[in-house]
């Protein structure tokens, strides 16, 4: 009876546990089905309200349409995204007719209550709006978020002042730059492309004088992007100042061989001697973008660097002096006393050959001895 008992217990036990099992499996696939449904509802209802504000927003780009539909909060969201992809994809007097739609729509206070919610998402969305709107009543606001813990809201928090106030965010986010390890210099001239180029370069030049020697050396070299001469005074006067280190220095004289500026070449020649190989190597490469006919003497002297990279690109500088033609390479080749001289050179002279008008090559014969 007994053994009865225990097998009735045992089968009651298994029934009571495939019955939960049975149940959490529909449970789950229940919820999968809901999530799926939801998700489903959002994305149909996300393009609906695409289709219905696309084509007023394409209105925008002529005059604001009169008639404008509800919104919902969770449409406001959509809206939004729709709103600011559109505004950075089109210039000049439409944007105006944007900001006219998005205040008639109460984009502007919908973005600034989304400024204080928790969702890191949202808070972007409502930063970036607000920035395109040139709102200066968040500009307190804004400026606090420079120094907040998360770079990607400090980052959007800077461009967004430089759409209020290009000439008054500068002053405020050019210290920031240099404490803040977790903005990459490549991040930085992204931020600043709505101050304009002369305004970035500037601002970046100071900021680069302003940190530390690694972040300030890359934020020098992405300044070449900006392609503006207004980088290059706060870096002269970084260099008139006393010795800075190496690596701000070298940076310096690629952006002065970059920019191409005349008023350089003094400070590129007085570097080709330096004690750091990479700082006569980046002279080098300046001088031949932008050294003289007497400075040919100088690159020719460097051929015989006892670093490899600065011997080559002495003779790279050579071969893009403006006046260097194949059949002055060749003669330069000729003069020259030793192997390591004559190796960097002879790459180059093939080179010019391939790209000169003259279809007969010349090719040099090895006269030097090491």
């Amino acid at each position: 009876m007994l053994g009865l008992d225990q097998s009735d217990l045992t089968l009651r036990i298994g029934t009571i546990a495939a019955i939960s099992i049975y149940s959490a499996v529909g449970l789950l696939l229940l919820g999968i089905l809901l999530l799926r449904y939801i998700r489903n509802h959002k994305d149909r209802r996300r393009q609906a309200v695409t289709e219905i504000w696309r084509p007023l927003l394409a209105e925008c780009v002529v005059e604001v349409p009169e008639t404008l539909p509800p919104l919902t909060t969770r449409d406001h969201l959509v809206l939004l995204y729709l709103w600011n992809h559109c505004y950075e994809s089109i210039r000049g007097d439409a944007r105006e007719n944007l900001k006219e739609l998005a205040r008639r729509t109460g984009s502007d206070q919908f973005a600034k209550q989304l400024l204080h919610t928790r969702l890191l998402r949202r808070r972007l969305l409502a930063i970036v709006t607000l920035g395109h709107l040139q709102e200066r009543s968040i500009w307190n606001e804004l400026a606090a978020m420079l120094r907040a813990d998360n770079a990607f809201v400090s980052l959007v928090a800077a461009k967004a002042l430089l759409h209020i106030d290009a000439q008054a965010a500068v002053p405020l986010i050019i210290p920031v730059i240099s404490t803040r390890k977790d903005w990459s210099p490549l991040k930085v001239v992204a931020i600043f492309e709505p101050a304009g180029a002369d305004i970035a370069a500037q601002a970046i030049a100071e900021a680069a004088c302003l940190a530390s020697p690694e972040i300030g050396s890359r934020l020098i070299r992405h300044l070449a992007a900006t392609q503006s001469q207004h980088a290059l005074p706060p870096l002269r006067a970084l260099l008139q100042k006393g010795l800075p280190s190496d690596d701000l220095l070298a940076a310096c004289l690629f952006l002065f061989g970059e920019c191409s500026d005349p008023r350089d070449v003094s400070t590129i020649r007085a570097h080709l001697s330096h004690p750091t190989w990479y700082v006569r190597l980046q002279a080098a490469s300046a001088l031949g973008k932008v050294g003289m006919e007497e400075d040919e003497a100088r690159l020719i002297a460097l051929l015989d660097d006892e670093h490899w990279w600065v011997r080559y690109r002495a003779a790279e500088a050579l071969s893009n002096l403006p006046w260097m033609t194949p059949q002055r390479l060749t003669g330069l080749y000729d003069t020259l006393n030793t192997v390591e001289s004559q190796e960097q050179l002879v790459s180059f002279i093939a080179q010019s050959n391939i790209n000169a008008p003259d279809p007969a090559p010349i090719i040099p014969q090895r006269t030097g001895t090491a």
